[in-house]
């Protein structure tokens, strides 16, 4: 029931969900407490990024930092705790809960995307005094939010086939929902990561040989080097393909604008960062009302908790490179690499980190080894 409430869309909340699911946290904490759970590095690595934002966000009295701050912080944190223990614990019945929940939603969105092609609803954004826009938005929100949960249904489908013997068939349809999905809202990015994603899962649920030999700190190196390449401006190199593949200009739907703005807020508070900044303060610091962040994982992590923050996530992805690298199968270890470049890809574009479906799929990645190929040997 606490994985029904976390997986909850915004669209179906309500102050009695939210309560239920508050009371709910509680009891998955005394419950890990009882059990003697004992987290990951993963996990230890991901409560200190999270307890050090809500740490930053507090010393400086930004408006941000309330007890609703911490809550949902916490959510994630116990959410992501829950699963990695009990797909140690009792892998089988847990990818099936996370399977039917997510296919659940899943079809639900991506039928009100199929009838409501224009948007179930419009949000409307007032620019001035003289003009206003609207953005459509469906179950999941906006053209851009949904990836994340059809990327994680993804991966857990082929868990599904690993763990429960399912049909492969089932991997390539939540595969094929994903891509198409987003083609109908037509978001460029989103529509990467999801055929990266579906290539991925392609590779591990097909493939059992292949020629190609990715390093993960290579990865690691490549993304960073290419997000410091696309913040400086140097972007000569990747006008191909942003402006023939993912259709957007050289400003990246306006997104340089704001990443030039955060550069200088970032250069004020480097170490320490600002903490966790909200929707209006965001606006007025970045001067548009059009962004409320900087639309980049990267800058958004030096904003919000400066360098000491970047080194902490920094870590957590070497952790996931190190554990990528145990993988023995290269066809699989290719495989759950195409499903972290999509996810590293879509980090050039946007912030992806308070999101609780971006923390799975970051999970799933990093224990992989441990979920799948230490099972087998055992």
């Amino acid at each position: 029931m606490y994985l029904f409430s976390m997986f909850l869309p915004g669209y179906f909340s309500s102050p009695i969900m939210q309560m239920v699911s508050n009371i709910m946290m509680v009891g998955v904490a005394i419950y890990l407490f009882s059990v003697k759970y004992k987290p990951s590095r993963f996990m230890i690595l991901t409560i200190c990024y999270f307890a050090y934002l809500i740490a930053i966000t507090f010393i400086y009295h930004n408006k941000a930092a309330d007890i609703h701050l911490i809550i949902s912080n916490l959510k994630i944190i116990f959410m992501l705790c829950a699963i990695e223990y009990l797909l140690k614990r009792t892998p089988n019945s847990t990818i099936n809960i996370m399977f039917f929940i997510l296919i659940t939603f899943v079809i639900i969105d991506f039928a009100s995307i199929v009838l409501f092609p224009n948007g179930l609803y419009q949000t409307e954004q007032i620019w001035n005094e003289w003009s206003s826009s609207q953005e459509a938005q469906w179950i999941y929100g906006n053209k851009n939010n949904r990836v994340y949960w059809y990327a994680v249904l993804s991966i857990i489908t082929w868990l599904r086939y690993v763990f429960n013997n399912k049909s492969k068939v089932m991997v390539l349809i939540t595969s094929g929902i994903s891509i198409v999905a987003m083609m109908l809202v037509k978001s460029s990015t989103a529509t990467i990561v999801a055929i990266l994603v579906s290539v991925g899962v392609f590779y591990l649920t097909y493939k059992k040989q292949t020629n190609i030999n990715m390093n993960s700190y290579g990865i690691l190196v490549i993304y960073g080097c290419i997000t410091v390449l696309i913040l400086l401006g140097s972007t000569s190199l990747l006008k191909p393909f942003v402006e023939g593949v993912l259709h957007k200009d050289m400003t990246f739907t306006g997104r340089s604008t704001a990443w030039e703005r955060v550069l200088l807020l970032i250069a004020s508070k480097p170490v320490f960062g600002w903490g966790v900044v909200d929707g209006e303060t965001a606006t007025g610091l970045l001067k548009s009302i059009a962004f409320v962040n900087p639309h980049n994982q990267l800058l958004d992590c030096l904003w919000q908790g400066g360098i000491i923050l970047v080194f902490i996530l920094s870590l957590i992805m070497i952790t996931i490179a190190s554990n990528i690298t145990k993988i023995p199968n290269r066809s699989k270890r290719t495989g759950i690499q195409f499903v972290w470049i999509g996810l590293l890809i879509d980090m050039i574009f946007e912030v992806l980190l308070g999101t609780g479906a971006t923390w799975i799929w970051l999970l799933l990645i990093n224990h992989l080894y441990e979920f799948v190929y230490e099972r087998e040997v055992s």
